[in-house]
């Protein structure tokens, strides 16, 4: 590495194509990560008008629900695909799938709780950590590609 009059760092070939490529890499995941999580975090806000009795609660509930199934399995699959090879991808990939297990286990504990299981003590409390582990997630992007 050289550098200018100015002290600033100056890299040649290949180094800035990579730094350029994991800035991009960086950036798609945060957006996917952000989604994940605001999807998360707008699935507690229709619970809690679901609680309170708001009649669309319920159906937003379910079809957001679904739409979390989906986009984190899509994402965590096609993480640990594309992402295998990069530094701190593996990972990063890892932490998503966790996210679309937890996500499809918190729905189907809703499920049974919709249809009179006594276990919205166990949906009510996953759903505070799957808010966490998205947030984890989300916090995970800024490592890929770096080492």
């Amino acid at each position: 590495m050289t550098t200018d009059k100015y002290a600033v760092p100056v890299r040649m070939g290949r180094a800035l194509d990579s730094d350029k490529q994991n800035r991009n890499l960086r950036r798609w995941w945060s957006v996917i990560t952000i989604f994940l999580l605001t999807a998360l975090f707008i699935e507690a806000v229709f619970a809690g008008a679901m609680l309170s009795g708001t009649g669309w609660a319920h159906t937003a509930h379910t079809v957001n629900a679904v739409i979390l199934i989906a986009s984190t399995i899509t994402a965590g699959l096609v993480s640990l695909v594309t992402l295998r090879h990069i530094p701190h991808g593996r990972k990063f990939g890892l932490i998503l799938v966790s996210l679309a297990v937890a996500v499809f286990l918190q729905t189907s504990i809703g499920k049974l709780s919709a249809n009179g299981a006594s276990l919205m003590w166990i949906h009510v409390p996953l759903g505070v950590a799957l808010v966490w582990l998205a947030a984890r997630a989300a916090a995970g992007v800024r490592k890929l590609g770096g080492e």
